[in-house]
């Protein structure tokens, strides 16, 4: 597949993946080229990465990317080798890391007393980041790695208050100043596979039902790759979430953003087990 023959051209020496060919390595391209790849990528690239009490650092000095650390223990997860030395400290720098409280108030609906995953240090708790590491320590809870079990309930807490009132996730809040703020396809993909083992849940159910009619309504390569992804997790028809990103394959290839890339080819693969809980 040519998706494959451009990534594995694009890697850099060191092992990683810019967002861009010829860019120093970022920690989430890697990552999910490492899950689109598979066992012919050697995960060498993160036991290697600069990190710091644990976690690993954007670049060296530079700020730990909390939701992306997720991302990479998942990428290691997906091995069918031994993990790597460096996963029991990658899972506590993660559950060391906590959004901020702030006051509960009238400006919007929800609890923001729940500490659940921030983009980065002393920042509040948004969606993505909390899904991509409410799913890696539930991954490492199957695979007999302790994990913090409140950290966990705490995760699940904050994405089902943060649920839309018709199901489905905005980037933060779901409402605010009185408005309800729209669902979109990559937050709901993401919060679906995090809460993957809440099938029965109404948010679980309210937004799948979501993802499932809208799934085509943003036709990037991102969203429809993650909407494949969690579609297919979840056991449910996605022929036509996977032609339209076949469809856009073209324009991908052309952008040539490597992040996306990777999405799609991981997407459009067979093996999803490093997400399935």
């Amino acid at each position: 597949m040519e998706l494959k023959a451009s990534l594995l051209r694009a890697r850099n020496g060191d092992g990683g993946w810019g967002y861009f060919g010829g860019k120093s390595s970022r920690l989430e391209p890697t990552c999910w080229a490492l899950l689109a790849i598979g066992d012919e990528a050697s995960t060498d690239v993160l036991k290697q990465w600069p990190s710091e009490n644990g976690l690993l650092l954007e670049r060296a000095g530079g700020t730990p990317n909390f939701g992306f650390h997720g991302l990479a223990l998942l990428a290691l997860f997906g091995r069918k080798t031994e993990h790597q030395s460096g996963t029991r400290a990658l899972v506590n720098g993660i559950e060391r890391a906590k959004g901020v409280v702030l006051p509960n108030g009238g400006v919007n609906r929800q609890r923001n007393d729940i500490q659940a995953w921030s983009w980065i240090d002393e920042t509040f708790s948004w969606v993505e980041p909390t899904a991509c590491c409410l799913l890696a320590l539930k991954k490492a809870g199957r695979i007999g790695i302790t994990v913090d079990a409140k950290r966990i309930a705490d995760a699940e807490a904050m994405l089902f208050d943060r649920c839309a009132i018709n199901g489905g996730w905005n980037y933060g809040n779901s409402n605010m100043l009185g408005k309800e703020l729209p669902p979109y396809v990559p937050t709901t993909a993401l919060g679906l596979l995090a809460l993957q083992d809440h099938p029965s849940h109404q948010a679980v159910l309210s937004s799948q039902a979501y993802l499932e009619k809208d799934a085509l309504s943003e036709r990037s390569s991102l969203a429809l790759s993650l909407a494949l992804v969690a579609l297919r997790v979840l056991g449910r028809p996605t022929d036509s979430v996977a032609s339209a990103l076949v469809h856009q394959l073209p324009t991908t290839m052309a952008l040539g953003n490597l992040h996306t890339l990777a999405l799609a080819l991981y997407a459009l693969g067979t093996d999803h087990a490093a997400l399935v809980l």
